[in-house]
């Protein structure tokens, strides 16, 4: 078993750990010693020198769409959205179905770099390519075994590209869950767009589906008006109260966004508990609203972060949905370390589920998921504002992983991704954008 120790390092988490200057002796996938001054002699463990910089448990994804990689700089030929259905229509269902295999795993594979680069060690990640739907999963978990990441996939069923497209996204969802999920390295959802791209016929197949594997479902819920009027209008209930009809609403489920919901859907959630994931910068940048994150929270309901398709720092996002809550609120003490730390420990608790190993402290026992900042504090560090130091230094000084270790293994060091030729990816990536921008 491979043991490595990280040594001289101030070591931190975001629930009480901290030593000013100690070691960590990881051994095989899990954190087997954690101590204060001189780290032990060990025959044959690699070292890594802290430096004195500031170790941490590496962050989590809560959802993300990778799939959204290769859309930067892109052209937006005729894009001149009035609502948020016609920014999927103008934007990312034209993107998703110009989509290829190998685009699929090209960006999986630069979004995953990204999210290594930025201190995220596992991705829930929620795909769609109706164009390439079948394999769409595996070329994910091919590229993301590269990189060296976690991840947990689904692919999104809908019914806007007809009975055929809904029933292999339905197929890719049933063979990535039998033939894909490796123990602690990549597992599964259920996929589905959103309520009203569904109808009771492939809600109640994919219930049929998902059940027998114990999977629970990966779905956008209520991210903007469409999904509540559409729910309203055909079936006379609110969206998570349709979803909830076909078992959605269960704890294994995460359900992304939830800004259009009301005080009784609310009430359901806080009965059911399936994991909402908070999105802030993308529900800004898409005009649709806020979440009631604060009204979730004191209502039990779990809440996770995530980036939707709009990047890969997590630190970022988190100060954005706190610099949210102080907007829509009114009120500068809302969004406060309690609730920041509540769901950030969501976000571990999907990974632990996920993945059979507990994460988010630097404690024996622990997945060996760590980040080593290439930071060094201008103010005193300690366990009490470790939160306002990531938050702050990300936004002044760009904060950045020196090491990214991954279920044990070196991922990232001096700030460089082992065994991947990056130069070789970006150029395939580039001119695999240039062929995807031709299409739309």
């Amino acid at each position: 078993m491979a043991v490595i120790i990280i040594e001289r390092a101030k070591i931190a988490d975001f629930f009480g750990t901290f030593v000013e200057s100690g070691y960590v002796v990881i051994e095989g996938e899990r954190i087997a010693r954690v101590g204060a001054g001189a780290a032990p002699e060990i025959p044959g463990a690699s070292r890594i020198e802290g430096q004195g910089l500031l170790l941490t448990p590496a962050l989590i994804n809560a959802h993300a769409h990778l799939y959204s990689t290769l859309v930067r700089g892109m052209p937006l030929r005729g894009f001149s959205p009035k609502s948020f259905g016609q920014i999927l229509e103008q934007l990312w269902w034209k993107l998703d179905r110009a989509l290829d295999l190998d685009a699929v795993y090209l960006s999986a594979f630069v979004g995953g770099l990204a999210h290594l680069k930025r201190g995220v060690s596992v991705v829930f990640d929620h795909h769609a390519s109706p164009a390439a739907i079948s394999g769409s999963l595996f070329q994910i978990k091919r590229a993301l075994s590269e990189v060296g990441l976690r991840a947990d996939l689904c692919y999104e069923v809908t019914d806007r590209g007809g009975q055929r497209e809904r029933d292999l996204g339905i197929a890719e969802n049933v063979a990535f869950a039998k033939e894909g999920v490796v123990l602690g390295r990549f597992s599964a959802h259920f996929g589905l767009h959103a309520s009203f791209t569904l109808s009771d016929e492939t809600l109640e197949k994919c219930r049929t589906q998902a059940e027998p594997l114990g999977l629970g479902f990966h779905s956008h819920l209520a991210e903007g008006k469409e999904d509540p009027l559409d729910a309203l209008q055909k079936y006379g209930m609110r969206t998570a109260e349709r979803l909830d009809l076909f078992g959605i609403l269960r704890e294994n489920s995460i359900l992304a966004h939830g800004v259009q919901l009301s005080q009784a859907e609310l009430e359901l959630l806080a009965e059911r508990k399936p994991t909402v994931a908070h999105n802030p910068r993308s529900n800004m940048n898409n005009a649709v609203g806020t979440a009631q994150v604060e009204k979730m929270v004191v209502r039990g309901i779990p809440v996770a972060l995530g980036t939707d398709g709009f990047g890969c720092d997590v630190l970022g996002e988190l100060l954005a949905a706190r610099l949210l809550a102080h907007h829509a609120l009114g009120d500068p003490t809302a969004f406060n370390d309690a609730v920041a730390k509540r769901i950030l420990a969501q976000n571990y608790t999907l990974a632990e589920k996920a993945f059979s190993v507990p994460f988010g402290k630097v404690c024996p026992g622990y997945a060996a998921d760590l980040v080593l900042w290439d930071y060094v504090p201008p103010t005193p560090l300690d366990a009490g504002n470790i939160l306002s130091h990531l938050l702050f230094a990300n936004i002044s000084e760009g904060l950045r992983p020196l090491y990214v270790l991954v279920a044990g293994q070196i991922r990232l060091a001096e700030g460089k991704v082992q065994g991947v030729d990056e130069a070789a990816i970006a150029a395939r990536a580039k001119q695999k954008a240039l062929e995807i921008w031709s299409k739309l």
